[in-house]
């Protein structure tokens, strides 16, 4: 009964992962009909669910804080995908109790514990909270770094804000991120994006500056000009957001296969669960491993 229990469970959940993510899927489609000119800010275009991605990159933490860990949720995600699941989830609620319970709110991105940032740290090894500090620094040396090479004026100016106010640097610090995190974010994804979402941001710059000189212009030849220039910049904008959308079309479908592929590894998990012959092995194999348990001298 339990077995059957556990395949419908596992059926059910699978199946439920896989409406979510075609009802975003639907969700991005309906979008079309209403165009959007404005990108979501860096840490809010993306939320927090457990997709395939997410759980590789949880994995892959978890080989280098973890080892022994990482290689036995290996082991169960072959024999027992749901159970691997909720593993996962659990290790990630606790990583986040741990981390609320001690006043910090959500991993910071490199504006600090409070501005935008990344999903929660991966738990696993000595030193936890350490560890937290040690990523948090490298994400923001790593921040640093790529505005040195993109955006070498924004980087000099955070430099010498450093040294003669700390407080209002980390706020401009903060601010950047907002305005360039990303960028830097779809680099490491997918660099056609990255290319397409710094245009875009050069191009809203170029508006901006339009916007200004229009509402600033005396001579109406000239102004009739400058809004020439608006919309072609607005056009060039129009194209660059049709490509963007585009790429996240890609990869929501990339999603998608990936799930429909976790449902297919699940059922077929419950088809093996089903057979009479692995159960009596599982159940035998269970009772010995309780009855050793039980036998086992305690000190305590």
């Amino acid at each position: 009964m339990k077995t059957g229990y556990a395949a419908i469970l596992v059926l059910a959940t699978s199946a439920a992962l896989l409406v979510s993510v075609q009802q975003a899927f639907c969700a991005e489609q309906k979008q079309e009909e209403e165009f959007s000119w404005e990108e979501k800010p860096a840490g809010e275009h993306k939320t927090f669910e457990m997709t395939q991605d997410r759980i590789e990159r949880i994995m892959a933490r978890l080989r280098e804080t973890n080892p022994e860990k990482a290689k036995e949720l290996e082991q169960l995600r072959q024999t027992d995908p749901e159970k691997f699941k909720t593993e996962i989830g659990k290790i990630t609620r606790q990583a986040i109790a741990k981390k609320v319970g001690k006043g910090m709110g959500r991993e910071a991105g490199p504006g600090g514990p409070h501005g935008p940032g990344a999903g929660p740290p991966i738990p696993g090894g000595p030193g936890e909270s350490a560890g937290w500090g040690m990523r948090f620094r490298e994400r923001q040396d790593q921040y640093l770094k790529w505005l040195g090479e993109n955006y070498p004026q924004e980087a000099e100016k955070l430099t010498e804000l450093q040294k003669e106010s700390p407080e209002l640097y980390h706020r401009q610090l903060g601010l950047g991120w907002k305005r360039y995190g990303r960028i830097m974010e779809a680099e490491e994804e997918n660099p056609k994006l990255a290319a397409i979402l710094k245009k875009d941001l050069e191009l809203k710059e170029e508006r901006q500056e339009l916007l200004r000189k229009i509402g600033s212009a005396t001579d109406e030849k000239e102004k009739q000009k400058l809004i020439a220039e608006l919309q072609e910049v607005v056009s060039a904008r129009y194209d660059l957001i049709v490509q963007r959308k585009q790429i996240e079309y890609e990869q929501l479908r990339e999603r998608l296969a990936k799930l429909q592929k976790e449902v297919e590894r699940s059922e077929a998990a419950v088809e093996k669960w089903k057979d009479p012959e692995f159960k009596k092995s599982s159940v035998k194999e269970h009772v010995e491993e309780l009855i050793t348990r039980a036998e086992k001298f305690s000190w305590d």
